[in-house]
């Protein structure tokens, strides 16, 4: 048997829910952080040594830039989506709690 006071570790239990929303936020904006990190690093090392990355892209105006950019912003853009992944799961997870606790307490007013 189980005791009254244990929790069931369920994912309709709004204390796991709960954590799993927190958990989502938080590695939301520590990616966030990560990718802001790896941007200001590759600016600076590009930056610090700009005439050898001039001298290894090629002759090419578009190719240039795409390398160039491809280079610096490809970090920040992969870490921005995932926060704005990691942020809309917990966004929808508290939609999704707002709606289920709706529905029981609707039941409850009928009842």
């Amino acid at each position: 048997m189980k005791n009254p006071d244990e929790k069931d570790l369920k994912f309709h239990n709004e204390d796991v829910v709960s954590r799993i929303i927190l958990w989502a936020n938080i590695m939301a904006f520590v990616i966030l952080a990560i990718a802001l990190i790896s941007f200001i690093y590759d600016a600076y090392s590009i930056i610090t040594n700009w005439e050898s990355v001039v001298m290894s892209l090629p002759a090419n105006v578009l190719e240039r830039i795409a390398i160039f950019a491809s280079k610096v912003f490809m970090s920040p853009a992969v870490g921005v989506f995932y926060f704005l992944v990691l942020r809309g799961l917990s966004q929808l997870l508290n939609l999704g709690m707002d709606l289920y606790y709706r529905d029981i307490e609707d039941d409850e007013v009928e009842a």
